[in-house]
């Protein structure tokens, strides 16, 4: 007979297995769409780099970019071509750019999902996160570290705690026009990216209250 905590596991090894499959996918699209298209263009690796060093390279950005949608990656190949220092038959192949221009100008085309941002996932998997949420502000604290990619300053901490203040009222508002029945689609929107942000937060807080506890024990 399945328990529930099988049934819990089962879910868990199939949502994993999703999230490979996509970050398969991912860096198929990565490989088809840009360094398909810059090796046909013709550009070398960096001079001084290695074999090794250059697939390395590939490797990571494929990892990082595996995220971007398919008229992003084109664009980005795109400029990359275009752009490149040395391109013309007159001149010598030009070389592929480094990767972190690679990845600054792709991260300005689409930006990455905040659960690649370390500062977001390692700051709230600390003892900061339960402190956020025993507050009431882990949405507002996850927000700005999602924004700005640094802890918050005392400065900032005072205005998370405001912006969290005026969320809790906001709450209560569409609470009360969702019984009325007045709620606009705007509220409906609001409220709903408010709850997602706070289950997110409240999985990575998970995730590193129990490393903490696998650590203790």
């Amino acid at each position: 007979m399945q328990t529930a905590a099988t049934e819990r596991q089962g879910d868990k090894g199939r949502a994993m297995q999703a999230s490979a499959a996509d970050r398969a996918e991912g860096r198929a699209r990565v490989q088809a769409l840009l360094w398909d298209r810059i090796d046909e263009a013709g550009m070398t690796r960096a001079k001084g780099e290695t074999v090794d060093a250059h697939a390395a390279m590939r490797k990571r950005v494929s990892d990082r970019l595996a995220y971007m949608g398919p008229e992003a990656l084109a664009v980005l190949a795109d400029m990359i071509v275009t752009n490149a220092i040395g391109a013309g038959a007159a001149k010598p192949k030009a070389t592929i750019w480094p990767e972190t221009s690679i990845l600054s100008h792709a991260h300005a085309l689409q930006s990455p999902p905040v659960f690649q941002l370390p500062i977001v996932t390692s700051w709230l998997a600390s003892i900061e996160g339960p402190a956020a949420i025993a507050g009431g502000f882990e949405v507002e604290l996850y927000r700005h570290l999602a924004k700005h990619g640094r802890p918050p300053l005392a400065y900032d901490l005072r205005l998370i705690r405001e912006a969290a203040e005026d969320a809790a009222r906001q709450i209560l508002l569409i609470g009360g026009r969702i019984e009325r029945g007045a709620a606009d689609p705007v509220d409906l929107q609001w409220l709903e990216a408010y709850k997602r942000d706070r289950q997110a937060v409240a999985a990575i807080v998970a995730a590193g209250q129990s490393k903490r506890d696998g650590a203790a024990a």
